[in-house]
């Protein structure tokens, strides 16, 4: 084995190890296209660099053209909203009068919590929307 194996196995390694700091799949194309090189180099010892650096740009490139997209889609996921955040849009029922001025009350999912709302005032008994969060107050509306 040549010099050649070597670097291309050195750059495949450092490449592996910027993907494994980052997981954002910014280099693991480098380290396909290294070890394309790696094995082209196995048979041409040290002779014809240049073929071996062209292997290197056209797999790093193709595997970014098509595998990227495909594997991006598999890794972004949707993102689903839980605990408190999956409260946002729920109707819930007031227990004590809110208006813009003083707040008051709601029951949700069994709980009550201190609920505010910023245009408009509700009594007890009518059923809100929950528009955001706000540490541990609901901000509500006209459902």
């Amino acid at each position: 084995m040549g010099y050649m194996f070597f670097i291309w196995l050195i750059i495949m390694i450092v490449a592996v190890i910027v993907e494994i700091a980052t997981t954002d799949l910014t280099s693991i194309w480098f380290a396909v296209g290294a070890f394309g090189s790696l094995i082209f180099s196995i048979f041409l010892k040290d002779r014809f660099i240049y073929i071996q650096i062209i292997i290197f740009a056209c797999l790093s490139l193709i595997t970014i053209l098509i595998l990227k997209p495909i594997i991006k889609k598999h890794i972004d996921s949707p993102k689903i909203a839980t605990n408190i955040d999956a409260m946002i849009g729920k109707t819930v029922l007031v227990e004590s009068d809110i208006s813009p001025l003083s707040p008051g009350t709601v029951k949700a999912e069994g709980i009550v919590w201190t609920a505010e709302s910023n245009e408009e005032s509700f009594v007890a008994g009518d059923l809100v929307i929950i528009s955001e969060i706000k540490g541990n107050t609901l901000i509500v509306k006209k459902g």
